[in-house]
């Protein structure tokens, strides 16, 4: 995969994942109440999405 395109995918992943974890902590009104569950599930994402991030740009893993 071309480096740039990868790159671009990773932070876009990486975006959803923040993006996703703000609206799980902070919900707004009206929205269902998911709980520790779905924050769970968000930081799950956000992990992996920074795994992408640092595999993407070749920053040292240790």
């Amino acid at each position: 995969m071309d480096t740039n395109l990868a790159q671009i995918q990773a932070r876009l992943k990486w975006e959803v994942a923040c993006e996703r974890l703000a609206f799980a902590l902070h919900p707004p009104p009206g929205a269902p109440e998911d709980g520790a569950l779905e924050i769970a599930a968000c930081v799950g994402l956000a992990q992996e999405a920074l795994q992408e991030l640092k595999q993407a740009f070749q920053l040292d893993q240790s």
